[in-house]
């Protein structure tokens, strides 16, 4: 079968949003910086990606330049594809929804994405944000990331976040290869790759990641193909969302 490359101008959308019964990812928003803000700053979200980290935390002004920027990205280049990652309030585990005080809930609303809109019709919260960077036309490749509330840790929220974006990348976009990057530290994500999705570390890029006063760390990098995906991992990550 002849390569082909991937129509980017026609397929990268400007806002998507998906909804799933576990949660729902939507378009970043305006609303939503002050929720990103204190994602951002919180110590044991960010435990593992202290690279992103301000000494002082995010304030949702910061967070708001942080949307724009990739906003433009996704817009202008048509190299990304962001969410929010989002729970109705009857989606929030039972463990989980007494730690979230009232000023954490967003309204209901309709939010408006290329050719429709998603309705949330139920007060929500937003706990994250994930998608894909770096995408390729030529090599049909992007590098998926997520950053998830803590407190929704191993509830199956960040895999069902995961699935839906590698959905998208490989069903929507018609990607070849999506790379998911990690830290040795992170024994979490690396078990979810390697069990959950069942890929294995594909390289291990010495002192690419630099922490400041000389500190540095080294990047565990993970890739699934599109054939991983219709194999094996599709089919694993439904049956660990649906426990």
């Amino acid at each position: 079968m002849a390569h082909q490359e991937i129509d980017i101008e026609s397929t990268v959308p400007e806002r998507w949003g998906i909804e799933s019964a576990k949660v729902v990812l939507l378009p970043p928003d305006e609303d939503q910086d002050a929720s990103m803000a204190r994602l951002l700053s919180d110590q044991a979200t960010m435990q593992y990606l202290q690279f992103m980290t301000k000494p002082h935390g995010y304030t949702p002004q910061d967070a708001a330049t942080r949307r724009k920027h990739r906003d433009e990205i996704q817009i202008k280049h048509k190299q990304q594809v962001n969410f929010a990652i989002a729970l109705k309030r009857s989606q929030i585990p039972a463990d989980v929804v007494g730690s979230i005080s009232a000023e954490e809930y967003l309204p209901a609303k309709s939010i408006a994405i290329d050719g429709g809109v998603v309705e949330i019709d139920e007060a929500y919260v937003v706990v994250g944000c994930c998608g894909l960077s770096s995408i390729g036309a030529k090599d049909r490749g992007a590098e998926a990331g997520i950053i998830l509330d803590a407190r929704l840790w191993r509830a199956g929220i960040g895999s069902a976040a995961l699935y839906l974006t590698l959905e998208y990348g490989f069903e929507r976009l018609g990607l070849h290869r999506i790379v998911l990057l990690t830290t040795e530290a992170n024994a979490g994500m690396r078990g979810w790759l390697e069990k959950a999705v069942g890929v294995q570390v594909e390289s291990v890029r010495k002192d690419v990641i630099y922490l400041g006063a000389g500190e540095y760390l080294d990047s565990w990098d993970y890739a699934v193909f599109d054939y991983d995906w219709v194999g094996h991992a599709k089919r694993s990550l439904l049956t660990r969302i649906e426990r």
